[in-house]
């Protein structure tokens, strides 16, 4: 019999031990590693699910109806899409039978009078029974809007100019409590204000969430004939 004292520890006992305790180790590991993949797919998941209610919220708080009609004025007085829709959005919320307060109607929300002169500056005939079909009423509008356009060359002058007149916001521009260097920082009135930061606001939507799928560029537009020398719209 040996006389060294025993520690009550056989080296058997703790090879085991030391075994089991590794085995441990490489469970949990590839526990993990089994874990991963099915977490990376459950925010795969999750990630298409978002996208889906974001595409759902946008389509309907920022839809595009009247898609052919938009297009076509686009193309044909050079006014960017974004831009178009945006003062959809704002005037009428695409509400082709929207009536307002001071009667304008239609998409683009038009008055008689503003109807009117619109065709006489196209020298063309006002059929005045046609200014709440949606064909005729975005043309018309969006003839306007390239027309003030090509006097201000900056659209949030132009919202200005849709909503309040563009013989008002010419005084304005000529005001130096209102404007400087030709930028409108001091809109005197709330409505042509809050309607101005709407229609940007609108306009920025549809050209970032729908980019790729409609245009957002000004293009090269048609003649548009003369000036008139008739009053505001």
């Amino acid at each position: 019999m040996s006389d060294r004292p025993s520690n009550g520890i056989r080296t058997s006992d703790t090879s085991r031990t030391a075994r089991n305790r590794m085995w441990r180790r490489l469970h949990r590991l590839a526990a993990v590693l089994l874990l991963i993949p099915v977490l990376l797919f459950a925010a795969l998941c999750i990630g298409i699910a978002l996208d889906e209610v974001t595409v759902h919220i946008y389509n309907k708080y920022y839809p595009r109806k009247y898609m052919a009609l938009v297009e076509l004025a686009s193309e044909r007085w050079g006014v960017p899409e974004s831009v178009i829709y945006g003062v959809i959005h704002t005037e009428s919320g695409f509400d082709e039978n929207a009536v307002s307060h001071a009667g304008a109607v239609g998409l683009m929300q038009l008055t008689a009078d503003t109807y009117d002169w619109i065709y006489f500056l196209r020298g063309e005939d006002c059929d005045p029974e046609t200014i709440s079909m949606p064909a005729y009423n975005i043309d018309a509008g969006v003839y306007l809007l390239a027309w003030l356009y090509e006097r201000y060359g900056r659209w949030d002058t132009v919202y200005a100019a849709y909503n309040a007149g563009y013989a008002r916001v010419n005084g304005w521009l000529e005001d130096e409590t209102i404007s400087s260097d030709g930028v409108l920082v001091n809109i005197p009135i709330n409505e042509t204000r809050n309607y101005v930061l709407r229609c940007a606001e609108a306009e920025e939507v549809y050209r970032t969430f729908y980019a790729g799928d409609i245009n957002g560029e000004r293009s090269s537009p048609a003649s548009r004939g003369s000036p008139a020398s008739r009053g505001s719209p």
